[in-house]
């Protein structure tokens, strides 16, 4: 499938909006790259039988260990909104997917993230579409319930590492630490972002700003 729409800056290179610096910018690419998705698929799908279907099957996309983001993001306790450490937004930092391996055992079918701290901050599964260059993704978060919203997707060559995740988050819970015992107090949390692999053709998307994501999940 084409990517749509061509991401490209003045030099021909593949480039993200910096919702920082153009909010609109980046809610736009989010929307258009999500809604080409989803016809895509529905298309594929409405030309394909169930006999079709059950018998291409696909291979599930690939992560690499490293990724890098481009997010916005809010909070509440119930009473107040907040914003990660005052910022509502972040770009090029490392992604909390940073970390992310294959676990053991399981073929390569899922993943955990660990942090630089040793924790599994969140596992993730890759699941197949329509179409060969497109997976839906979930995740599930340790410390806070937080999970990829529908409609979130991975994209890449079939069979091959994904490069690019368009996803909606969500986190259920607000985790605090009372006498040393973690607990889950009351809270919600909401983020739009897109996440691409960190290698060395992104490379000028890359800087030195922490992921708002990373902040709340806690990924150190």
């Amino acid at each position: 499938m084409e990517l749509i729409p061509s991401l490209r800056n003045d030099d021909g290179q593949f480039e993200l909006p910096d919702p920082g610096q153009n909010l609109q910018a980046f809610y736009d690419v989010h929307q258009a790259l999500t809604r080409a998705i989803d016809v895509a698929i529905s298309q594929s799908e409405m030309a394909t039988t169930p006999q079709e279907a059950a018998s291409q099957l696909r291979t599930a996309l690939t992560f690499g260990s490293k990724w890098r983001s481009a997010e916005v993001g809010a909070s509440t306790d119930g009473t107040r909104i907040t914003f990660p450490d005052q910022t509502f937004s972040s770009y090029g930092g490392p992604s909390f997917l940073s970390g992310i391996r294959p676990i053991e055992g399981t073929g390569g079918s899922m993943y955990e993230v660990v942090g630089s701290n040793g924790k599994i901050g969140s596992l993730v599964l890759a699941q197949p579409t329509n179409l060969p260059c497109v997976n839906r993704i979930i995740l599930a978060e340790e410390s806070s319930g937080g999970t990829w919203m529908p409609p979130s997707y991975a994209l890449g060559p079939e069979g091959g590492e994904a490069f690019l995740i368009v996803d909606l988050c969500v986190d259920l819970a607000d985790p605090v630490s009372v006498d040393g015992q973690a607990l889950l107090a009351p809270g919600a949390s909401l983020f739009v972002a897109l996440q691409w692999a960190d290698i060395p053709a992104f490379a000028h998307m890359r800087t030195d700003q922490e992921s708002i994501m990373h902040k709340s999940h806690g990924h150190n």
